[in-house]
């Protein structure tokens, strides 16, 4: 396939798990019938807010299970944004009754093809109502990096905070890939300030594709997020976006024209990295 359908999911999802999934059921369903056949959920799809150890114990089996279920049923390729799982990837349980932010992704058969857990965590300040965000005190960080296959194309797997560690997308890409995936609830204040530059800056640097699927919307009375889920190309030009509201972005990736900007700007090739140069 030269050219592969992908779509983004935009939710403003709360603290009622069953009202989340029934939204993002609806919104998967969406994506199939307008032919996308890469399908990406945002971050904490499932569950914003709440108790998420809680969460993960009671329904991260289930969780996991509804994934697989519709990505067989649709027939498509599904990245479950994150949910929480109280397990690392090895079996051991997450310490001190934190968790993990995994995201899943699963082929049209519903089989998983790969689990990324996310590696940075958000504990800064941020000018907005919820000002001190701190994951670090109930998530654990992952400790690998993840690519999979996906009806042909090479995915790196990252998620929202990730997007600003341009060391983690290089990594993904010497390791092979050809579109970067950042589910993510960008908050409103730093999205406003920063979501399109990174997300096509990552783009160039890269020669990658980057779909972005982002919460938007009120969650609470606290929190905010920017929406505006995109597909970047590798040249930086924006081929769809989102505005600030529920919805499901559709594009299309053209590996014709991933290749063409690869040859004509050979990043890969130029790359020096400093631990390469004498000092």
């Amino acid at each position: 396939m030269t050219s592969v359908p992908v779509a983004a999911i935009q939710m403003t999802s709360g603290a009622d798990l069953n009202a989340n999934l029934r939204a993002a059921e609806s919104a998967l369903q969406e994506a199939a019938q307008g032919g996308a056949k890469i399908v990406l959920l945002p971050e904490n799809f499932a569950l914003y807010g709440g108790d998420y150890r809680a969460c993960a114990e009671q329904h991260g089996a289930a969780l996991q299970e509804w994934l697989a279920h519709w990505a067989r049923t649709l027939r498509i390729c599904l990245v479950g944004g994150t949910i929480p799982l109280a397990t690392r990837p090895d079996g051991t349980d997450v310490a001190n009754g934190k968790v993990r932010a995994c995201s899943l992704a699963f082929d049209q058969n519903g089989v998983l093809q790969g689990r990324y857990d996310k590696l940075h965590l958000f504990d800064v300040n941020v000018a907005d109502a919820q000002g001190r965000y701190c994951e670090s005190d109930v998530f654990e960080p992952g400790d690998s990096l993840t690519i999979v296959e996906l009806l042909g194309v090479s995915v790196g797997m990252a998620v929202c905070y990730d997007l600003r560690f341009a060391l983690l997308a290089r990594a993904l890409v010497d390791r092979g890939a050809q579109l970067l995936l950042y589910p993510s609830a960008f908050t409103e204040t730093t999205g406003q300030a920063h979501w399109h530059l990174l997300l096509r800056a990552r783009a160039v640097e890269s020669g990658c594709y980057v779909l972005a699927a982002d919460q938007c919307g009120q969650h609470n009375t606290r929190r905010r997020s920017f929406g505006h889920s995109l597909l970047s190309d590798p040249w930086g030009k924006v081929i769809a976006e989102l505005d600030n509201s529920v919805g499901v972005l559709h594009a299309e990736l053209d590996l014709l024209v991933l290749q063409d900007i690869r040859d004509r700007l050979p990043l890969h090739k130029h790359q020096r990295l400093a631990t390469s140069l004498k000092s």
